[in-house]
């Protein structure tokens, strides 16, 4: 419970992964991508419930072989590469909604970023309290300023990229910037529906993740580098 309200996370994992095949169900020190996201749903004091929406039976039969069976299988046409991430929540919320269950808040909780944990998910709700904030997404700090990021044109030119970055500044003289790494999002149900993104116009705090915490998988290396990380007592 939250602000007197119910909680409710949501781990999305579907079976199609081009980059990575099966990455939702790799598995570091024996628990799969997927059961890891479930763990730290389960060892949140905020969180009532967790649901796992999947299309993959081998994904749904493998969080039901770690004891987790709030399963929702999802519809094909939120199985695609495409599929929007605020559809497949949508979805959830619907069909809870149809059999009675309402939450007032919704926290998204992506198995590919394995080394987040329940610590994290509670920082973003006693953030959202001590900052009288509405909603939270977790950051990191950005490996390089913003002012050293552009475009490269067409042709393989950097002009435009020259003309939009500072690049004759020191990093160490301009402020930290930060990017989104995926680990953790909170927002009010209501809140949710009404603007339809996880990023609301205004009140979302910042919970600030350290850099070796915020690995998000795409690739192998992505995979071999959490591995590590976790193997080597990063964040346990």
């Amino acid at each position: 419970m939250f602000r007197g309200q119910k909680v409710l996370a949501v781990v999305p994992a579907r079976g199609g992964s081009k980059r990575l095949p099966d990455k939702n169900l790799r598995s570091i020190q024996g628990r799969p991508l997927v059961v890891r996201a479930l763990d730290s749903a389960a060892h949140s004091v905020f969180i009532d419930r967790s649901i796992l929406s999947t299309d993959d039976p081998n994904i749904a039969a493998t969080a039901r072989d770690y004891g987790y069976s709030d399963v929702l299988m999802r519809p094909r046409n939120l199985a695609g590469d495409h599929a929007a991430m605020t559809s497949v929540l949508r979805h959830v919320l619907e069909v809870l909604k149809d059999q009675q269950e309402e939450y007032g808040y919704l926290v998204l909780l992506q198995p590919t970023s394995p080394l987040r944990r329940a610590k994290h998910i509670d920082q973003g709700f006693s953030l959202i309290i001590e900052k009288n904030g509405v909603g939270t997404v977790s950051v990191c700090k950005s490996e390089k300023p913003k002012e050293w990021l552009g475009k490269i044109g067409s042709e393989g030119l950097l002009d435009e990229f020259i003309q939009e970055t500072r690049l004759d500044v020191q990093s160490q003289d301009l402020s930290p910037s930060y990017q989104i790494n995926g680990a953790v999002y909170i927002v009010p149900v209501e809140q949710f529906i009404k603007f339809g993104t996880l990023f609301l116009p205004k009140g979302m705090v910042a919970l600030i993740m350290d850099r070796r915490e915020s690995v998000d998988i795409d690739y192998e290396t992505d995979f071999q580098l959490a591995e590590w990380l976790i193997e080597n007592g990063v964040n346990c």
